[in-house]
């Protein structure tokens, strides 16, 4: 598969996730849960911006990348969780603390595929961008989980 269509899905899933968190908000009855979660929606397209700057490198400088560290069938297994999560939110089947536990488990999935990078990265500007993603991964569980205790 070529790259170019690896990190397009990447940023489909990214904007997945954003309207999952758009939709969470909508749900919270708390002010501060909402404009948190507004907050990791934002930060979400901000991801997928980043994703598209580096699909953009890629038809600059493919010698910057190498092949591809994960399979498709990873990201297409992210993909199929988040439509689902998604579905399930719009069918009203969930409770926003269910929401935000598996918004959590696909936060830790998503930081794993970002700190594998995707794909092998040979430029240190540009691998430093894919490090960004998995750090704020790590950071959007770990408001989840504030969250989560705040809803208890």
């Amino acid at each position: 598969m070529l790259l170019s269509a690896l990190i397009i899905e990447a940023i489909d899933l990214e904007a997945l996730i954003d309207e999952i968190y758009k939709r969470a908000a909508e749900l919270a009855l708390d002010g501060n849960i909402a404009r948190e979660l507004t907050g990791l929606a934002g930060e979400e397209l901000d991801h997928a911006s980043l994703l598209r700057a580096g699909r953009n490198y890629l038809t600059r400088a493919p010698e910057a990348f190498g092949e591809a560290t994960i399979s498709r069938e990873e990201l297409l297994q992210g993909l199929k969780a988040t439509r689902e999560l998604l579905g399930m939110i719009e069918g009203k089947k969930l409770l926003l603390s269910q929401i935000l536990e598996r918004l959590m488990k696909l936060e830790i999935q998503f930081e794993k595929i970002h700190l594998q990078t995707i794909v092998e990265i040979k430029d240190e500007n540009l691998k430093k961008l894919f490090q960004k993603l998995s750090g704020e991964d790590r950071k959007h569980t770990e408001r989840l989980s504030r969250l989560l205790e705040s809803l208890k």
